[in-house]
């Protein structure tokens, strides 16, 4: 079984897109890939704290830690205050090099990484919850056809379970879309391939969540219009899913696709994509299935 964990960044207000960041590990890489990523935190701080786990590795908080001005009883101060900036920063790039250079039990069933980008100026008229569904539904469909192919083509038969960052307020909503795409084909496609609706743990109980937050963050820099940064993206660009020379795992949905003129990765990976698919079957739908 693939094992998809799932954040999402860009709620607060502002220009910014809805995001959501995903990383899909085989069962039998979970716990290793866990153990590994601890090891960069401790390697990195000089020592095994007693309290491994409440240094989460949460990609804003810990470039962003400060001590504040006055003590607050409502707001915990981070732990990373007390770590050095340098070190927080090099915890963060060992973590993004580490899942792009992962070393898969199998090297057919790999850890592979899941981006969407929703701009607020692509279907203007959306509410952000229209948004939020539109990415959800493009990032299990995505998820989805992986395993497809894995059975169909390289006959490997793996079913998918996501596995989300709390989030209370959305839980729901993001349940009952999920179960209406697994039985009925929307927009895109029917999923067929998922065990279960996702499911919601806390981040500070699993570094895989906390890495689906890595991943999430590095999308929402490479397309935050007030402070552009594809440092940390470009750091794991090889990891996202890909099929022959195309990568179909990050996706950008931007008014600026449809005339040309967005020049991101992403962008230029889904014009392959649609001139194959067009090639293949014919003219499809703009943002359809034809598999």
């Amino acid at each position: 079984m693939y094992l998809l964990f799932v954040d999402e960044s860009g709620t607060h207000p502002g220009p910014h897109p809805f995001v959501l960041g995903g990383l899909a590990v085989h069962e039998d890489d979970a716990a290793r890939l866990q153990k590994e990523l601890d090891q960069i935190v401790i390697d990195q701080l000089g020592r095994v704290p007693s309290n491994l786990d409440e240094y989460e590795v949460h990609a804003s908080e810990m470039r962003n830690a400060r001590k504040p001005k006055t003590e607050s009883p409502q707001k915990a101060t981070s732990i990373w205050v007390n770590v050095d900036r340098p070190v927080r920063l090099a915890i963060l790039s060992e973590v993004y090099k580490h899942l792009a250079g992962f070393t898969p039990s199998n090297p057919e069933l790999p850890v592979v990484l899941f981006g969407v980008a929703v701009e607020r100026d692509f279907h203007p008229d959306w509410t952000p919850i229209e948004r939020e569904r539109w990415a959800y539904e493009v990032l299990l469909s995505k998820f989805d056809v992986m395993l497809k192919t894995l059975r169909t083509v390289r006959k490997l038969p793996n079913r998918g379970l996501v596995i989300h960052d709390r989030r209370v307020v959305a839980e729901r909503d993001i349940q009952g879309w999920t179960a209406q795409w697994r039985s009925t084909a929307e927009r895109i496609g029917q999923l067929r391939n998922l065990a279960d609706v996702p499911l919601f743990g806390d981040s500070r109980a699993t570094r895989l969540l906390q890495a689906a937050d890595v991943v999430s963050y590095a999308v929402f820099r490479r397309y935050n219009r007030s402070a552009v940064n594809s440092e940390y993206f470009d750091l794991v660009w090889p990891a996202f899913h890909s099929e022959g020379d195309v990568v179909h795992g990050a996706v950008h949905y931007t008014p600026e696709y449809s005339t040309g003129s967005c020049d991101c990765a992403p962008c230029d990976q889904r014009l392959k994509a649609e001139a194959a698919r067009t090639t293949s079957y014919g003219t499809a739908p703009h943002g359809a299935r034809t598999s």
